[in-house]
């Protein structure tokens, strides 16, 4: 593959941007993602990587924010309806982040995370 005509920081920089739009359903943005992730490897990286990177820092910060304030003994002000919405939210996104966390392990073959008899797996 010929070197993109990007530099690598603008490459991972829309690849990030990307990345977001199709986590909140953007579909039209993949097929420009995928040619991004190949682009990288004309820099030596891995594009799979650098995505699943991306991913799982948003569901992290996803999962804190949704935490904080419950953490802050926000529960009094959430009331216990959002603190339960919140919850189902938080074990949704952290089955996403295992799974992302998955793709990443399968580069090098190593174990896979999994959640035997829990609401999260």
């Amino acid at each position: 593959m010929k070197k993109p005509v990007y530099n690598l920081g603008d490459l991972i920089d829309r690849l990030s941007i990307l990345t977001r739009k199709i986590y909140f359903g953007d579909e039209d943005s993949i097929s420009e993602h995928r040619h991004l992730e190949r682009a990288l490897t004309a820099f030596g990286v891995n594009g799979k990587l650098i995505t699943n990177t991306i991913r799982i820092t948003q569901a992290n910060i996803e999962i804190w924010n949704l935490e904080h304030e419950i953490r802050n003994g926000g529960e009094g002000n959430l009331g216990l309806e959002e603190v339960g919405r919140r919850a189902l939210l938080i074990r949704d996104t952290n089955r996403k982040r295992v799974a992302y966390k998955n793709n990443i392990t399968a580069i090098d073959k190593g174990f896979r995370e999994t959640k035997i008899n829990h609401r999260s797996g």
